[in-house]
């Protein structure tokens, strides 16, 4: 367990490495207002990667599949990178914010694959419990 949690802290070293930087965990906040009405949300985080070499992402792909994002794989093209090219996406849903978006996150930028990489949360409101 103890193992965990230090390789969890190593792995988050580079996101804490700046105090402006901005992890997953610091948007999976709950809205007051939104609470006192009796909304509950749901957080999900959205990891992709965008690589012209399929080999370049395979080790984020390995490393999002084991930590329960489920990676999808499509060939693409957009404004941004008008070539075709290949993409990684997964999603992972969380009822607050967790310490474990943000250890998969750095885990990503652990494995260091030359590829753009983009990330998002976003809110998913769900009935409050009462």
């Amino acid at each position: 367990m103890s193992r965990q949690i230090v390789s969890a802290l190593l792995l988050c070293a580079p996101l804490m490495a700046s105090a402006a930087t901005t992890v997953p965990s610091d948007l999976m906040r709950p809205v007051p207002e939104e609470a006192a009405r009796g909304y509950a949300v749901n957080w999900l985080l959205k990891i992709e990667l965008e690589s012209e070499q399929l080999n370049d992402i395979e080790p984020c792909r390995k490393v999002l599949a084991e930590r329960g994002f489920l990676p999808t794989l499509s060939k693409t093209a957009s404004s941004a990178m008008p070539q075709l090219h290949f993409k990684i996406a997964g999603t992972k849903q969380y009822e607050q914010a967790d310490a474990d978006a943000d250890a998969a996150l750095a885990a990503i930028q652990h494995a260091a694959c030359p590829a753009v990489l983009t990330w998002t949360v976003e809110s998913k409101h769900r009935p409050a419990v009462r």
